[in-house]
């Protein structure tokens, strides 16, 4: 059993071991080095119920880290007070990189814990301290960093495509078009029905309506969170 031990946490890595090996941050760094990794993260666990806000618009002080267990959401409010979803978290996501490492001076963005989570706090901006030279794998952690950054951009580039589609259909198609599709043709939807509403921006009944209507018309096929694409063309048109 690998115990890491910090002056601000222990824990058994070997729990957690599978979901730092999907992280993008810990791609093509070895096993063997991923306590000495969070050692030089300053990493520490944190615990949110379910509800908490992790982090508020308009914080200057802000945190960093990877999800472990649970479920979190970043979004922002529009003028009517309604939540904009901006981005669904899982176990091994990366979140508030962006803020620690650009000196932002203050969070454009809530986020909070849809249930229950447990939290992996890291300190990213000892990447950005020469004095730190010496962190293991530090350049590839860094690098990792940077692709996260640039998927990160490529997300909210589809984000803007499908805030600035005016027909729900192209919204939906939009969104169907960034999700990985099985060979055929399934698609597994990581959020509820009220949820992809709100990543769409869209009123719940008139998504359920749109969704039917496409059935309907067989170009596609839904049952709880899968979606199957009949009409390939759809997709690609």
């Amino acid at each position: 059993m690998a115990i890491v031990e910090t002056k601000n946490f222990s824990f058994d890595l070997d729990t957690y071991k599978n979901i730092l090996r999907k992280s993008s941050l810990f791609r093509d760094i070895p096993e063997d080095k991923y306590g000495a990794v969070l050692n030089c993260l300053q990493a520490r666990i944190e615990y949110y119920p379910a509800g908490t806000h992790i982090v508020n618009e308009g914080d200057r002080d802000f945190y960093a880290g990877m999800l472990l267990d649970g479920s979190l959401e970043e979004f922002i409010y529009d003028e009517n007070v309604n939540p904009v979803s901006i981005s669904h978290l899982e176990s091994g996501s990366i979140f508030g990189a962006e803020l620690t490492c650009g000196n932002t001076l203050a969070s454009q963005y809530y986020l909070n814990a849809s249930v229950d989570s447990k939290v992996l706090l890291l300190d990213f901006q000892i990447l950005l301290n020469t004095s730190t030279l010496s962190c293991p794998n530090r350049m590839q952690v860094t690098a990792n960093l940077l692709q996260e950054f640039a998927n990160q951009i490529t997300f909210f580039n589809t984000k803007v495509r499908i805030l600035s589609q005016k027909k729900l259909r192209n919204k939906i198609k939009v969104y169907l078009q960034t999700q990985e599709i099985s060979e055929d043709g399934t698609i597994q939807i990581p959020f509820s029905r009220n949820k992809m509403a709100e990543f769409l921006y869209v009123d719940r009944s008139a998504l359920s309506r749109e969704l039917c209507r496409m059935r309907d018309s067989g170009i596609l096929a839904f049952s709880g969170s899968k979606i199957t694409i009949v009409d390939r063309n759809f997709l690609i048109e």
